[in-house]
């Protein structure tokens, strides 16, 4: 009897040491409670180009304006992914809506006490994703040479994201555009 005790104290004690998580183990993400149509409703945007190589270098370029470090960019599956003060990481994905747009989905996650966790809040995405990107698509599609006048607006070649002084900037006025 006094063996069969020692082995069911011992299994008891293997199985509850088990559950304890060790140190070099991730905690489970803590995903977001609203409803999925809800939660892409707010991640989702779809912009007017066909271009998905503009759409994710305007993606890159408004992550990094923003702050954050590119851990990865995938361009044949449409996808970025960037990590800002290592706690921050925001995914986007690109990809086609018909034949006329691209659809950004915008996902990010929070590192809280070793947990990430899911941001459901709408004005983050709208706020601190989609209009600083909705700005910087609207850049890019200046950067096209206007068909009226025959003007061009200068690319932007410096990496602080204004345009260096010795190089003029051709703006088109009410009178050449129209």
């Amino acid at each position: 009897m006094k063996r069969l005790t020692t082995i069911v104290a011992a299994a008891a004690m293997a199985l509850s040491l088990s559950a304890c998580q060790r140190p070099d183990q991730v905690a489970p993400d803590v995903l977001s409670a609203k409803p999925a149509v809800e939660l892409r409703a707010m991640q989702t945007r779809a912009y007017d180009t066909t271009d998905r190589n503009k759409t994710l270098r305007a993606i890159v370029a408004t992550l990094q304006d923003m702050g954050y470090t590119l851990d990865k960019v995938e361009p044949l599956a449409g996808t970025v992914s960037a990590t800002k003060l290592s706690t921050l990481r925001l995914t986007a994905t690109v990809y086609p809506r018909g034949t006329s747009q691209m659809t950004v989905r915008a996902n990010a996650m929070v590192k809280i006490e070793a947990r990430n966790t899911q941001v459901d809040d709408p004005q983050f995405y709208q706020k601190l994703f989609f209009e600083p990107l909705s700005k910087a698509m609207f850049l890019q599609a200046l950067q096209v040479e206007d068909s009226g006048g025959g003007q061009s607006v200068a690319p932007n070649k410096a990496v602080s994201g204004s345009i260096p002084a010795s190089e003029p900037v051709s703006k088109p006025t009410p009178a050449q555009g129209n």
